[in-house]
């Protein structure tokens, strides 16, 4: 009889070899994920909210708890978080989806600066904060 321990070793060995086919896959597919994601977006939405109820969200949470994320940050995350961040598709996509707020961050430059925690740099941060979110939800 096969155990959890011994299945993981084989699942590990054979899913490691599979990079290529997971890519290949990816590439060949008709299937157009995000269409199909969209599309679904009545029951995802549906399965939140029955996942919020029965409170899923804490429960995984304080199963893994912070211990759980500091392990999945050391294992995984260094590695993903550098190779992700290097690649030119994040540089492109952060330039293109940055670009979109450049003139937002722009918007106190014309109103006048006063000293530490004056009401006018307090106005100047609002006008910003104002403008990001403009541009955040298209108005």
């Amino acid at each position: 009889m096969k155990t959890a321990s011994t299945a993981v070793v084989k699942w590990q060995s054979r899913a490691t070899g599979a990079s290529a086919d997971y890519v290949e896959g990816a590439r060949t597919t008709d299937k157009d994920q995000a269409a199909r994601a969209i599309a679904a977006k009545a029951i995802y939405q549906q399965a939140l909210t029955e996942s919020f109820a029965r409170d899923s969200f804490a429960k995984g949470l304080s199963k893994s708890g912070k211990q759980g994320w500091i392990k999945g940050v050391e294992e995984k995350g260094a590695s993903n978080f550098a190779t992700g961040t290097a690649s030119d598709s994040a540089r492109t996509k952060y330039v293109t989806e940055s670009s979109k707020y450049d003139s937002a961050r722009k918007a106190a430059d014309p109103l006048p600066k006063g000293g530490k925690g004056s009401q006018q740099n307090i106005n100047r941060a609002i006008a910003v904060m104002q403008a990001l979110r403009a541009a955040k939800i298209g108005k």
